[in-house]
């Protein structure tokens, strides 16, 4: 081999080197942009919340999206929706406050009534592109909340 010859070699392997580095990197920032948790706030609580069915399949999780759902308000008010389908039979209203949390502010019910099913506290859970709410109960244990708007089941 002459020198050109081996000039030309090392110069395709040094810049395809570099290309898959490259590649490499813009495939790090990709993949953890897509995998970071969202940052929720303030505003990001308000709208209607509907029983998310995704966690726990079956008549049960039916059941409790099809009876009941709430929505926060800009006045900061909770407002407990006990429903039969579309058709609303009873509405609790609560106050509600944020708690200033490390990423997230922290949803709290102030809470007069000590029957009142949601605790006064949900737990937060944050995705790449969205959050649900998960409240403890006495009589369902964990109720999973979602932004949404609530619809027919069709099964």
């Amino acid at each position: 081999m002459n020198y050109l010859t081996k000039k030309k070699i090392f110069k395709i392997t040094a810049i395809a080197l570099w290309i898959l580095i490259g590649v490499f990197f813009v495939s790090g920032i990709i993949y953890n942009f897509l995998n970071s948790k969202t940052t929720v706030n303030k505003e990001d609580f308000y709208g209607t919340y509907i029983v998310d069915r995704n966690f726990f399949k079956g008549k049960n999780a039916d059941w409790q999206y099809n009876h009941y759902r709430f929505e926060i308000t800009r006045d900061d008010e909770l407002n407990l929706y006990i429903t039969d389908e579309n058709k609303v039979l009873k509405i609790y209203k609560r106050k509600i406050e944020f708690i200033k949390g490390s990423a997230s502010p922290h949803l709290k019910i102030i809470n007069e009534n000590p029957n009142f099913i949601l605790e006064a506290e949900p737990t937060l859970f944050r995705n790449s592109w969205d959050f649900y709410l998960v409240f403890k109960t006495k009589p369902y244990s964990n109720m999973f909340f979602k932004k949404g708007k609530w619809k027919p089941i069709n099964n």
